[in-house]
Formats: C-alpha cells, structure tokens, sequence
C-alpha cells in the first residue's frame, strides 16, 4: 500500500516541484490548493489527488480527516511580503486560520506519522549572525509574522495534544528560486527584465542581503524532513548576496543587462542569514550550487 501525503499549496511554485517529485517518488499524493496568483494548475494531470479549496475553510478540514494521510505537509500561505503590508488583515487572518485548521484536521488522522510545517528564514527578522533554529524569532512584517504563529503553535500542538507528540517537523526557507516562479520575488523579476526588457524596482538601494537556493535542492530536503525531521531545519546553502551583488552576478552569468529602479520598502530586514549545519547532520546533500543552479535557471548550460 502506497504512502499517502498530503500537500496544502501543492501547485504552488515551490510546492508544485514538491507534488512532482513526490509522485516520481511513487508517494499516493494528495493536493489542496485554491489556485490563486502563482500557482499552476497546469501540472494536474491524473496522478495525484486534487481538491481546489482554501485550506481554512470547513470542507478543506473535512478533506483532510477524509483522506487521513500518513503524512502531511502545511505549505499553503499568502507569502508575498508587498501583498501583506498593504493587506496585514487579510494576511495574517487567513494564514493563522489555515495553520490552526491543518493542525486540528492533523489531530484527527489516525494513520498521521508526521505534520511538517513549511516556514521561511523571515521569521528570525533582522539577522546580525547566522541564526540557529535555537534562536529567538523576531518578525517584523505581517507575513512574517503569520509564519511565526505557526512556528510557535508546532511547538503548542506538539506539547499539548497527544495525537501530535513527536509527530512535528519545520522548515524555514531562504529565498528559493527556479522555473515556475511568478515575476513578484526577485530572481524572476530579473529574468523578466533581461527576456524583456523591463524596469524591475530595486528596494532600499538594492542593500538588502538574502541567501539563495535553486528550486531543485527543495523537493529531497522536504522529503528528508518529513521522514527523518523531528524538529526546525534551516534550509540554505548559505549563498548570500544583496540584490545588487547578486545583479552584478547574473549579468556576469549572462551578459545580460539588468534595467533597474528606485523603490522603498517600509519595514524591510536588511539582512536574513542562516546556520544550515542541523539539515546537513540529518544527511541533507544539495544537488546544486548556488551558481549550477543560476545557470539552470537562466538556462546558461
């Protein structure tokens, strides 16, 4: 009989890859996804399991209790930063809500060996140092601090209900990049303006420094999470770049020009940076470097 895994946000860009791999993999799969701004249905194809819902909604819990998997993997989220700062209420109400709905739905499933919840290195805020999943978290915008809510109730439900004990994982993303991506996030912004020629707007003097991971090392470390995980995974190659350096680097890479503009961004960290060692001591082994996978991307080789 065929692992089950469900997957909230499954046609997403980061998850759709994930939903993919799982099925090469032979995993019994199942979706939830509302198919909102980038996602892509266009994957559906027959050989996984699909429900277009809202996971907050009722009938998404009732989904879930249904299909009672072995495993599930909490992705779905309003994730666009810019999105969240003009709409905070709609962000945070409906993320939360989705966390608290998987989490209840998750008690329920009898055959549940593992709830894995798919976080970002924006919950530590400003980083000074590399942080460890150890250190305190300190969000300092509404989607991160939607994702924090769910770091901290993971370590709630583990706690407090039975059903969940020892049954938690998380990870926390740095800026994942990689076919599928929408023009919103910057690697694709880039893409865009050197395929056609477009403004892209840098914020804060293009100062703020990020870490950068290729879409293809995502799908094996979620994997490895979700049956070895037992607690938080920061997932980076500790590649980091401001945006201008990393600008600089993808006109190297394809000397390309990169036509750019002023912008602000009001409550923007400068700096997100992270210890990968945990993942790595798990047995985590990229299958990109930071520079094979900008060569994939902008399809240099």
């Amino acid at each position: 009989m065929k692992i089950k895994v469900l997957i909230t946000g499954g046609l997403g860009f980061i998850f759709s890859h994930v939903t993919e791999y799982f099925v090469s993999k032979g995993y019994d799969v199942v979706v939830i996804d509302n198919e909102t701004v980038g996602s892509h249905p266009e994957i559906i194809d027959g050989s996984f399991t699909y429900f277009k819902d809202d996971v907050f909604s009722k009938e998404s819990y009732d989904f879930i209790v249904k299909h009672n998997p072995d495993y599930i993997i909490h992705a779905a989220a309003i994730s666009d930063v810019d999105f969240s700062i003009q709409n905070p209420n709609e962000t945070i109400y409906k993320n939360n809500q989705s966390i608290v709905n998987v989490f209840e739905a998750a008690r329920k499933c009898s055959n549940l060996k593992k709830l894995v919840y798919i976080s970002t290195d924006e919950v530590y805020g400003e980083c000074e140092y590399r942080k460890q999943e150890t250190d305190i978290i300190f969000p300092k915008n509404p989607y991160a601090c939607s994702k924090a809510f769910g770091s901290l109730l993971r370590i709630t439900y583990d706690n407090t209900y039975p059903e969940l004990k020892d049954k938690t994982a998380e990870t926390r993303f740095c800026n994942v990049f990689g076919e599928r991506q929408d023009d919103r996030k910057i690697m694709s912004a880039i893409k865009e303006s050197i395929l056609n020629d477009k403004i892209i707007p840098i914020h804060n003097g293009g100062k703020g420094s990020r870490e950068y991971i290729y879409i293809g090392n995502i799908p094996e470390a979620v994997e490895l999470v979700m049956l070895k995980g037992n607690r938080v995974y920061n997932i980076t190659l500790n590649d980091s770049y401001t945006v201008t350096e990393l600008i600089d680097k993808v006109q190297q890479v394809t000397s390309k020009k990169v036509n750019t503009v002023e912008s602000q961004r009001s409550g923007m960290d400068l700096k997100y940076q992270m210890d990968n060692s945990r993942i790595l001591e798990l047995g985590w082994k990229p299958k990109f470097t930071f520079e094979e996978g900008i060569k994939k991307y902008y399809e240099i080789i």
